[in-house]
């Protein structure tokens, strides 16, 4: 079973605006990547259920059934299991991806406020500097006006720029790209989580934590995960799984039950890890062998059954 390799639920959690905006998808990320935070789980659930549902809707008339067809419902993902020797703390991370938008967004208000008092402060600096590199002249025209000598100044410099953007085609005003943050919705309607081949994107409805006397140090745990974009597939993973497909693509019917399906000769191939490498005559000496290790076994308890001071 050397080829047979599982790992636990990943779950990437958008951390900025960039995993909305860029090409960057976390389906390719190893470890966390821009615009995502990427937390694996201690163990797997001991249950992971996908229910799909139908939009279908029979009304009774007098001509009969009436029947409306609106589409698939979302895919629901009920998840139980237990932290094991994780034990609360491993609930703790559970909480922590179960609630992620929230504290997310806390620290994305957080460093907006930081940023626009950084600016802010900046752009008062940049101010006074300014005022204090005018010279004595325009400050006494300044004083005598009331300050008219300077926004003529300044209004005859924008009409100058408007002129010349109309002549050569480009902006001499410095313009600065508007930044937004991403919404509570956004942050907790775009989960991904990685199972076994499989990402589901979506959304958690509930998460429940259960504490039992009769099991000190054991916690128990139950969510519900809503998918709203689902990506690809699942393989077959354990030795004793068999191909149902046919190599046409067609399926297939399971071989009769008669047939010994350990028997590497009798459709062993089929397999999804095909046992390779066995021929008769290698099979024939792993039968001999046994053969050996049996009659050594039955000659050891004739020797013990004969010994002096037995029976």
């Amino acid at each position: 079973m050397e080829g047979i390799g599982r790992q636990t639920i990943i779950f990437f959690l958008p951390n900025s605006m960039e995993a909305f905006t860029n090409d960057q998808s976390p389906n390719t990320l190893s470890e966390e990547g821009v615009g995502w935070f990427k937390t694996q789980l201690y163990i797997n659930p001991q249950s992971f259920d996908i229910n799909d549902k139908k939009f279908i809707k029979s009304d009774f008339t007098k001509g009969g059934f009436v029947t409306q067809y609106w589409g698939e419902d979302l895919t629901k993902i009920s998840i139980g299991g237990t932290t094991g020797s994780a034990g609360i703390e491993g609930i703790n991370v559970l909480r922590s991806i179960y609630r992620h938008e929230q504290g997310q967004y806390r620290k994305l208000l957080d460093d907006r406020r930081r940023q626009l008092a950084e600016e802010a402060a900046s752009i008062q600096a940049q101010a006074i500097s300014d005022s204090e590199s005018r010279n004595f002249g325009t400050n006494a025209l300044d004083l005598l006006t009331g300050g008219a000598y300077t926004q003529t100044v300044d209004g005859i410099k924008n009409a100058v720029e408007i002129i010349g953007d109309a002549i050569t085609g480009e902006s001499q005003i410095e313009r600065t790209t508007f930044r937004s943050i991403p919404t509570l919705a956004a942050l907790a309607t775009n989960v991904d989580m990685y199972y076994q081949g499989e990402f589901f994107r979506g959304y958690f409805e509930m998460f429940n934590v259960r504490e039992t006397a009769s099991e000190p140090g054991h916690f128990t745990y139950t969510t519900s995960f809503m998918v709203t974009r689902r990506t690809g597939e699942r393989n077959n993973f354990m030795p004793w799984h068999r191909n149902p497909l046919n190599s046409s693509g067609v399926a297939q019917m399971s071989k009769s039950v008669t047939e010994a399906k350990g028997d590497p000769l009798t459709g062993g191939d089929n397999f999804t890890f095909p046992i390779g490498g066995y021929e008769e005559s290698s099979i024939q000496s792993e039968v001999t062998i046994a053969q050996d290790m049996d009659q050594d076994l039955d000659r050891e308890t004739s020797l013990l059954q004969n010994r002096p001071g037995q029976g």
